[in-house]
């Protein structure tokens, strides 16, 4: 069958490019290899970490904690099993409204891989095997991202974890290092101290979050700090090592950072 519109990923872009395609009456095909529609924000990204977040918040108490104390908690004793309830039920939820939307403006769908046989053609091949072609006048790529995985770093999802999978954690970490104060980085150390497991934020350089007005950043660090994290910028890391009983970061000086 031949398309008006390819759109290869069902992300942010990918979906609002095929909506806004099929409402000026083109035919669309969206297509992606995820075993849902909702592509990275949805399902690994942007909804997945704020809904971690937003519960943890709200668990932990961490909002009422000025007025109540530190030791106040909604829930005493969380465990994974809570927050991951909750995300699923905010995910399945985002991908009902997408395939709603999908069907209201009558946007076909697929999940298959892609693969180019030319300027206006592609096959779809699916998990199980099944193969089809399709014709198309434009098409586009909108893949999304995934997390940096250098080759040095053994990712083994018990003791070293990339930032996608967080979230397929089986229990809370009695302890925690995270490599990298950008944004993402942050957001997990904080939704984990927020939780009250003792994290330690590592950071090459000398400064975090260069996008925000020192001022306010400063302040944020003195927060962190406050609240017990241990914040360790300018340290360089030469070295992640699994261990069976605890993951171990070598910073450039020789210390070392232990951490379940």
């Amino acid at each position: 069958m031949d398309y008006d519109m390819l759109v290869i990923g069902s992300g942010p872009s990918g979906r609002r490019a095929a909506v806004q395609s099929a409402k000026l009456g083109k035919a669309v095909l969206v297509v992606d290899r995820g075993r849902r529609l909702g592509g990275v924000s949805v399902h690994t990204g942007t909804i997945p970490s704020k809904t971690l977040r937003e519960t943890v918040l709200n668990l932990s108490g961490w909002r009422e904690r000025g007025f109540y104390g530190r030791g106040y908690r909604v829930k005493q004793d969380i465990l994974v099993g809570d927050l991951i309830e909750r995300l699923h039920k905010t995910l399945d939820h985002e991908v009902e409204v997408l395939q709603h939307q999908f069907m209201r403006n009558t946007v076909k769908s697929a999940r298959a891989a892609v693969k180019f046989l030319g300027p206006n053609r592609a096959s779809l091949t699916t998990d199980t095997g099944d193969y089809s072609e399709v014709g198309f006048a434009h098409a586009l790529i909108a893949v999304g991202t995934r997390p940096h995985r250098p080759r040095d770093v053994p990712f083994d999802k018990t003791r070293v974890f990339d930032s996608d999978e967080m979230l397929e954690l089986e229990r809370l970490p009695r302890t925690l290092t995270v490599t990298g104060a950008g944004v993402i980085g942050v957001e997990y150390a904080t939704i984990f101290s927020a939780l009250d497991v003792p994290v330690t934020l590592v950071e090459p350089r000398n400064t975090i979050l260069d996008f925000v007005d020192r001022e306010i950043v400063d302040d944020f660090i003195h927060q962190m700090r406050d609240r017990g994290m241990t914040i360790r910028l300018g340290s360089a890391i030469k070295e992640i090592a699994s261990k069976p009983d605890y993951a171990e970061v070598t910073l450039a000086d020789g210390r070392t950072i232990r951490s379940e």
